[in-house]
C-alpha cells in the first residue's frame, strides 16, 4: 500500500501554474508557432511506502546451550537445546533464569520518490484585440487538430502553426505605415498523471501582431496579348506604371517589392483569395521576368503614351512607342482602386474609354483587349458589380480596345 506524502491532483496543479505559451512569428509575421514551455516530461511524486513487519523471537541468555537463531519456536523443538528453563507453554523455567519469547507483526512507513511520466493536453482559443472569439475565416491552421467546444472553434495540440488573415493596405508614402493588428492566443492546459488530472488552468493570453501587407498599386500593360515577350517576329514590353505617391521609382524596386509580397503570400496559401492571388503575382512576374524591353512611370497619369519609347531601334526602323501598342493587362492592389484608359490623348473620351477595377483578389486580369467590352478575370467584385467598366466605346477608326490605347490615370 502506497499514499502519495502531496495528492497527485495538487502536485499537478502546480505544475502546470509553471506553464507558459510561446509564440514565434515566421518571416511575414501572419504565420506564427505556437507552444507551451517548458514541456512537462516527468514529475516526482513522494510516497510513503508501509513496509510489513512480522517477527518471531526468543531472546537467550547464558542458560540456551545453542547461539544460533531456533527455526521453531515451539517448546517440543527448543526442549533439546535449552539448559534451563525459559517462560515457554509446557516448560518451567528455573529460578534466576531471564528468558524470553517474543512475537512482532504490523508495518512502518518508508519514504519513496519516484518519477512518473506527465501527459500534457492544450487547447488554444483564438480571440481578437479584445478579447472577443476571432471568426475562424481570419485564421487557419497547418499544425495542430481543429476543435470545436460549444461552437467555439478551438484547436488541440501541444505545438500549432496557425495563419491570420492580414490587413490589406496600398504601399504609399503619403500614409503612415498602418500599425499592426493584435491578435491574441490563450492556450488551455491540463496534466495528467498515475490517472489523475489537473484543474483546467487558462494561460494568460499571449499577443500576436499581424502586420498590414502592404501592395503597390500597379498596372502591367503588355503589347501582345497573354502577357506574352513576343508574337511572331515582334519583341514584346511591358509598361509598368505606379501613382506618383508610390516609393517605387525603378523596375529593380519593384521587383524586390514584388518578391517580398510573393514571400509573405506563401504562407498564407490556405486562405483561397490569397492563394488566388499569388498565382496571379506569380504571372506578373514571370510575365515581367520574360520581358526584354521595359517602360516605367510613377504618375498619376500619363496624357500621352506616345511620348514613351519602349523600343529603341536603328534609323531605318521605327521606334516603338507605348500608344496603339497595348493588348493586355494586369492591375493589382487593394480592393476597390480603378485605372481609367483612353482612347485619344489627354484623357479624353470621344474615341471610347473604359475603367478597369481591382477584385476581390487583389488583382484583376485582360488577356485581350479585342472586343467592345474587354472580359476580366475576374469578372464581377464581391457585391456583383461589374469590374470592366465601359464609358464609351471605341471608335474613329476602330471597334475595339487592343492596340488603340493613348492615354491613361489612375483614380
Amino acid at each position: 500500500m502506497t499514499t502519495p506524502v502531496t495528492p497527485v491532483k495538487d502536485v499537478l496543479d502546480s505544475l502546470a501554474r509553471t506553464l507558459q505559451a510561446v509564440v514565434k512569428p515566421r518571416p511575414g509575421g501572419a504565420l506564427v508557432d505556437a507552444t507551451i514551455e517548458p514541456l512537462p516530461g516527468q514529475v516526482e511524486i513522494a510516497e510513503l511506502v508501509r513496509g510489513a513487519v512480522d517477527m518471531t523471537f526468543i531472546t537467550k541468555d547464558v542458560r540456551f546451550a545453542g547461539f544460533k537463531p531456533e527455526p521453531n519456536l515451539t517448546p517440543t523443538e527448543l526442549g533439546n537445546v535449552i539448559t534451563g528453563g525459559q517462560p515457554l507453554g509446557g516448560v518451567t523455567a528455573p529460578a534466576g533464569v531471564n528468558g524470553l519469547l517474543g512475537q512482532l507483526t504490523g508495518s512502518i512507513p518508508m519514504l519513496s520518490k519516484t518519477q512518473v511520466p506527465v501527459q500534457l493536453e492544450v487547447v488554444w482559443t483564438v480571440q481578437d484585440e479584445n478579447g472577443n472569439q476571432l471568426a475562424d475565416n481570419q485564421w487557419d491552421i497547418s499544425k495542430g487538430v481543429p476543435a470545436d467546444a460549444s461552437s467555439t472553434p478551438q484547436i488541440k495540440g501541444t505545438d500549432i502553426a496557425i495563419a491570420f488573415r492580414p490587413e490589406v493596405a496600398e504601399l504609399t508614402t503619403t500614409n503612415p505605415v498602418p500599425a499592426p493588428v493584435r491578435r491574441q492566443l490563450v492556450a488551455t492546459v491540463t496534466l495528467k498523471a498515475l490517472g489523475k488530472s489537473s484543474d483546467p488552468l487558462a494561460l494568460p493570453p499571449v499577443p500576436v501582431l499581424i502586420p498590414t501587407l502592404l501592395i503597390p498599386k500597379l498596372i502591367a500593360a503588355f503589347r501582345h496579348g497573354e502577357f506574352q515577350p513576343k508574337a511572331g517576329d515582334d519583341d514584346g514590353f511591358v509598361f509598368l506604371m505606379v501613382p506618383g505617391a508610390s516609393p517605387l521609382r525603378s523596375v529593380d524596386q519593384l521587383k524586390t517589392t514584388l518578391a517580398t509580397v510573393q514571400e509573405t503570400l506563401t504562407t498564407l496559401k490556405s486562405f483561397a483569395d490569397l492563394a488566388a492571388f499569388l498565382l496571379r503575382l506569380d504571372s506578373l512576374v514571370s510575365g515581367i521576368t520574360a520581358s526584354t524591353y521595359f517602360a516605367f512611370a510613377a504618375e498619376d497619369g500619363v496624357p500621352v503614351l506616345n511620348d514613351i519609347t519602349v523600343i529603341q531601334n536603328d534609323l531605318l526602323t521605327n521606334d516603338i512607342e507605348l500608344e496603339d501598342e497595348i493588348s493586355s493587362m494586369i492591375f493589382m492592389g487593394p480592393p476597390g482602386k480603378v485605372v481609367h484608359w483612353f482612347c485619344e490623348d489627354d484623357f479624353l473620351t470621344e474615341n471610347g474609354d473604359f475603367s478597369l477595377k481591382v477584385g476581390p483578389q487583389l488583382f484583376t486580369v485582360i488577356r485581350n483587349l479585342s472586343g467592345a467590352v474587354p472580359v476580366s478575370d475576374p469578372v464581377s467584385d464581391a457585391a456583383g458589380s461589374p469590374l470592366v467598366t465601359v464609358h464609351h466605346s471605341p471608335s474613329g477608326g476602330s471597334d475595339t480596345f487592343n492596340d488603340f490605347l493613348s492615354s491613361v490615370k489612375f483614380e
